[in-house]
């Protein structure tokens, strides 16, 4: 499960760039918390875009090409990154995403910023439910319904 949402400056990213740019998180973040990135695991995988006009984003010593400052914040339970190993393999991941599709820039320095908020265990819902991300694991990688099933059943419990 994979959530990301992309601040950007309007205008910065046509549609076709923001599926190649949303792919690319998916798979990089997928990669790190040790997901298979099939199309069940897309299903519950989101990238959000928040465009803002360059009025609204303040910088008082602006250098460079303000079009592009970036702020990228990744959202993952810390089941799926338990150490700083992987926290520091997503911001790097996440970083040649977003270059690999907006460019190197003007200074490397300038973007993109790379949050990533770990939510602690039993901090995390879905459906009004803790998840059970080992059965999430499973569920993503489930080749037959009835793994699936059992999956589903592990990720939020018998009923």
């Amino acid at each position: 499960m994979v959530f990301v949402r992309v601040h950007v400056m309007k205008d910065k990213l046509n549609a076709e760039q923001k599926r190649e740019l949303g792919d690319k998180l998916i798979a990089a973040v997928a990669e790190v918390e040790k997901l298979r990135n099939t199309a069940r695991h897309q299903q519950t995988s989101w990238v959000q875009y928040y465009e803002f006009d360059p009025d609204n984003w303040y910088n008082p010593h602006n250098l460079g090409d303000p079009s592009a400052q970036w702020q990228i914040d990744v959202v993952a339970p810390q089941k799926l990154l338990p150490t700083p190993k992987e926290t520091k393999l997503v911001l790097e991941k996440v970083t040649a995403a977003v270059r690999s599709v907006g460019g190197e820039g003007p200074l490397p320095a300038r973007g993109p910023w790379v949050h990533v908020y770990v939510i602690p265990d039993l901090s995390w819902g879905m459906d009004g439910k803790v998840p059970n991300w080992d059965g999430w694991r499973a569920y993503f990688e489930a080749d037959t319904q009835e793994e699936v099933d059992r999956a589903l059943a592990m990720v939020f419990g018998e009923d």
